[in-house]
């Protein structure tokens, strides 16, 4: 064989190969699109704009029906109602829920809990009765699911609100035992140092307080925080340590003072 022919053939040998390192095809463009506004809305909400990830989770939820995703679509759903709730805007956040929990349509049983969660959160926040919503989340999470400890510790401040502090404090130990991440392990820890401190296990209390303080702080939670000093303020008073209470209790007005200046000169930015 010639030179010549040597090296066609070795071309000819070689380029399928060159197509195997090639990039893959892209998403069609809306598909693209769609993952791009959810992306974009998340970002938003990090950042606490929440004007623009309501209208960005708004038009995923649009995007994602336009092509017919259900599942998708229930997700962006359930994330714009919980923007429009920090907005204060609690019957659009229950509006957009009501099809996740009412239409029947291939939603995944994991989505219809959460949307269930979060409309028994929504109601509980405004003092409206969430046991029925409370229920439809237990229904729908089966073992697998991912949002067992939240509606657990949901249960823990129904229980509490009705003034069944034993019950409240064995759903939130309950919550604690099957939490994978820290936002529910600090309301557990939150939600059993309340309980105990109506039972009169005020030492426990403090424990328990302390170490939801400390998560809320890793994390950033301002009104999580000014909740945990409070908390411990109460707690150190009935152990008769008024000094500690009362430096407790004025950390815990500098937090929430500081969060209403936030919040005033911020607008509808958040201040978690």
């Amino acid at each position: 064989m010639t030179r010549r022919r040597l090296s066609v053939s070795l071309l000819l040998l070689l380029t399928p190969l060159a197509g195997c390192g090639s990039a893959p095809p892209r998403q069609p463009a809306a598909l693209e699109q769609a993952g791009k506004t959810d992306q974009a809305a998340h970002r938003a909400m990090r950042d606490g704009d929440l004007l623009r990830a309501r209208e960005l989770f708004r038009q995923s939820m649009l995007m994602q029906q336009a092509l017919d995703n259900a599942p998708a679509r229930a997700q962006a759903a359930i994330n714009l109602a919980s923007v429009s709730h920090r907005l204060g805007d609690d019957e659009a956040a229950l509006a957009v829920l009501e099809p996740i929990l009412t239409e029947d349509k291939p939603y995944p049983g994991e989505l219809r809990a959460a949307a269930a969660l979060r409309k028994g959160v929504i109601l509980a926040d405004a003092g409206k009765p969430a046991d029925a919503a409370w229920q439809q989340a237990q229904q729908e999470c089966h073992q697998s699911c991912a949002y067992r400890a939240g509606i657990t510790n949901l249960g823990a401040r129904l229980a509490a609100a009705r003034g069944d502090h034993a019950a409240a404090l064995a759903l939130a130990q309950q919550g604690l035992a099957g939490s994978p991440g820290q936002d529910e392990q600090a309301n557990g820890l939150r939600l059993s140092a309340a309980a105990e401190t109506a039972l009169g296990q005020q030492d426990k209390a403090l424990a328990h307080y302390q170490g939801a303080l400390e998560i809320d702080t890793a994390l950033g939670l301002s009104r999580r925080i000014a909740a945990d000093l409070h908390g411990m303020a109460e707690v150190l008073g009935k152990l008769g340590r008024a000094g500690d209470a009362a430096q407790y209790a004025q950390r815990a007005t500098a937090v929430d003072e500081a969060v209403s200046s936030l919040s005033a000169s911020a607008g509808k930015r958040a201040v978690p």
